[in-house]
C-alpha cells in the first residue's frame, strides 16, 4: 500500500518518534551527570593530594604551612610563613574571626603610621628594632602578628575548581562550618595537623564527596557522601542553645 503523499503521521508514527527523542535526551542527561561526576571527582582528589603535601611539607620544611579555600570563588591555594602559630583556644564563628582579622588588619596599618612618624623623629636602635624612647607605648610590646606569604613551590598553584564548588570547611577552631568567605587549614612543623573535613559538590548539588583529614598522621580519607562534622553545641550565658 503507497502512503498518500498528502497524508499525515499516523499516532503509532508519532510515538515512535517521541521515545526516540526522550531516549536520547535521557542519554544526553546522563552522559552529562556522568562527567559531572568525574569532574567532582577528579576536582576532591586534587584537593585531598594538596593536603597530604602540605601536612609532609611543613615536617620536612619546619615551616608553619596553611591551605586557604575561598568559597565564594571556588578556589583554593598555599601559604607558608616563618612565623609561629597558635589555634585559639576557643571556637570562632565566621563573624568572629572576619572581625578578629579586620582588627589586626587595621592595628597592622596604625603601627605602620607609627613607625613612619618614628623615623621622622628621629630613633635609636633596641633589639635591631626602631624606636622613639620618648614615645615608646605598651602596644610597642604585643607579640607581633604571625604573617602568611604565598606559597612558591610549582607543586602547588592555586587551583580554580572546574564543575565543582566548595560547599563548606569545618575544624574544631570554628563554631559551626564555614559557608562563604575563605576558610583555613593549618599545618604545624612538629608534624600535625587541625582536623578537618572539606565538603564538595557537583554544580546542581546533586552529587557530594567529603574529605576529612586526620590531625596526626595527616591521612586523607575521602567519602563519596556528605560527611556530618561534629558540632559542638553552644550555649548562652543564660543556658539556652545557641542554634547554629
Amino acid at each position: 500500500m503507497v502512503r498518500n503523499p498528502r497524508s499525515g503521521f499516523t499516532l503509532i508514527e508519532m510515538m515512535v518518534v517521541i521515545a526516540i527523542i526522550a531516549l536520547m535526551m535521557g542519554s544526553a542527561a546522563m552522559g552529562f551527570r556522568s562527567l559531572a561526576k568525574s569532574d567532582l571527582r577528579a576536582a576532591t582528589a586534587h584537593l585531598s593530594g594538596a593536603v597530604r603535601y602540605l601536612f609532609d611539607r611543613a615536617s620536612t620544611t619546619g615551616k608553619h604551612h596553611r591551605l586557604v579555600l575561598d568559597l565564594n570563588d571556588g578556589r583554593y591555594w598555599a601559604e607558608v610563613s616563618d612565623d609561629k602559630f597558635y589555634i585559639p583556644r576557643d571556637a570562632e564563628t565566621a563573624q568572629d574571626e572576619r572581625r578578629r582579622e579586620e582588627g589586626e588588619a587595621k592595628q597592622d596599618e596604625e603601627d605602620r603610621q607609627k613607625e613612619d612618624e618614628r623615623q621622622k623623629r628621629g630613633t635609636e636602635f633596641i633589639g635591631g628594632q626602631s624606636y622613639d624612647p620618648s614615645k615608646m607605648e605598651v602596644g610597642d610590646f604585643r607579640p607581633k602578628r604571625v604573617r602568611f606569604a604565598a606559597f612558591k613551590e610549582t607543586a602547588i598553584k592555586p587551583v580554580t575548581l572546574k564543575n565543582a564548588k566548595l560547599v563548606d570547611v569545618y575544624t574544631p577552631r570554628v563554631a559551626e562550618p564555614t559557608t562563604a568567605g575563605r576558610a583555613y587549614i593549618y599545618f604545624f612543623p612538629m608534624g600535625q595537623s587541625e582536623p578537618a573535613i572539606i565538603h564538595l559538590s557537583d554544580k546542581s548539588g546533586s552529587a557530594f564527596y567529603s574529605i576529612v583529614v586526620h590531625p596526626v598522621t595527616g591521612r586523607v580519607r575521602i567519602y563519596d557522601e556528605y560527611v556530618q562534622p561534629p558540632v559542638a553545641e553552644r550555649y548562652d550565658d543564660e543556658g539556652n542553645r545557641i542554634a547554629p
